[in-house]
């Protein structure tokens, strides 16, 4: 997940958004006691009807992926899949996929290795290639209609990627919600000042974060060495030809991120600069993308403007 605001100011704000996530506790699912499908009944405040909640452990080579899906499986359209960021488990597209299941659409989100109720993670670093891996394993043994509409928040936007490359027949379409681009940190990285005696914090915690945070695999919970991941992620979108193809693509933008007095301007607008390129850059990759620039949100516009996220997805679905 890490946030625009982890793309972006203070590596403080920036590590609280990677480990807390979305509004909201994403630890206070308790834990299951056992591994078999489990069904339930959801409802949430307006909805017009109950919605199937069904609960399965897939296995991906000797350990389990938590998968949650809500509604049922509908002929001839595409499963949403739901790719959090770093940090948020599924419950944060809880109310969101409830609302768009209500109207007969399926939506499955699954925990990613090291989260949530997903199998804990003892080695390291993890890659990009080892998060797909993971996510074509799911694939291949969940029940879900394909090819899915991938809908990616944040970090998500790295496996959402990473699928297409791999395996692009298995892709109906892409939304990117305010996601993190590869090439932003190498530019932060680029615009930072000398480093002076009695800099201020917000600097000291940029430079900490673009120096020694990405390439700490311990400092998040999927032991992903960041600087890698996002070298290979340049790599995916420096191939020849755009990698999303034909395939609708559309990108919500967040508002651009406030000064910050403890950086300098320079630093500031590159920054603000990055991220725009980042997102125009995802968009050229499809001869069908859509930016979208969201009001009144912040990093996670799942939470703040559900139903812009809802309108691209059935934007997407529509073809």
């Amino acid at each position: 997940m890490t946030p625009r605001a982890l793309l972006a100011v203070a590596v403080a704000a920036s590590a609280a958004l990677l480990t807390s996530g979305c509004t909201g506790s994403d630890t206070d699912d308790p834990p299951r006691s056992s591994s078999e499908s489990q069904t339930t009944d959801a409802t949430t405040a307006g909805a017009a009807d109950d919605v199937v909640v069904t609960e399965e452990d897939i296995d991906v080579g000797g350990r389990e992926l938590y998968l949650r899906c809500w509604g049922r499986p509908v002929p001839d359209e595409p499963t949403i899949l739901l790719l959090a960021g770093s940090g948020p488990t599924t419950s944060s597209w809880e109310l969101m996929a409830v609302d768009l299941a209500t109207d007969r659409h399926h939506l499955c989100a699954y925990d990613r290795l090291g989260v949530g109720r997903s199998a804990a993670l003892f080695d390291a670093p993890r890659s990009t290639k080892d998060q797909v891996d993971d996510l074509v394993a799911l694939l291949d043994a969940a029940d879900l209609q394909e090819p899915v509409v991938v809908v990616a928040h944040s970090l998500g936007s790295f496996p959402a990627v990473g699928l297409v490359d791999r395996a692009p027949e298995r892709v109906a379409g892409v939304v990117l919600v305010d996601p993190w681009a590869p090439r932003v940190s190498a530019a932060r990285r680029a615009a930072l000042p000398p480093r002076k005696p009695h800099e201020s914090p917000e600097l000291a915690a940029e430079r900490r974060f673009l120096n020694d945070y990405l390439h700490d695999p311990a400092q998040n919970p999927e032991h992903l060495l960041l600087a890698d991941n996002e070298e290979e992620v340049k790599v995916m979108l420096d191939k020849p030809g755009p990698i999303f193809g034909d395939l609708p693509v559309v990108l919500l933008q967040a508002p651009q991120l406030p000064f910050l007095p403890g950086l300098t301007h320079r630093y500031h607008e590159a920054n603000v600069a990055a991220i725009a390129a980042g997102n125009e850059e995802f968009v050229a990759e499809s001869g069908r993308g859509t930016l979208i620039k969201v009001e009144d949100t912040g990093h996670n516009i799942q939470d703040d403007q559900p139903e812009v996220v809802m309108d691209a997805i059935l934007d997407v679905l529509a073809g």
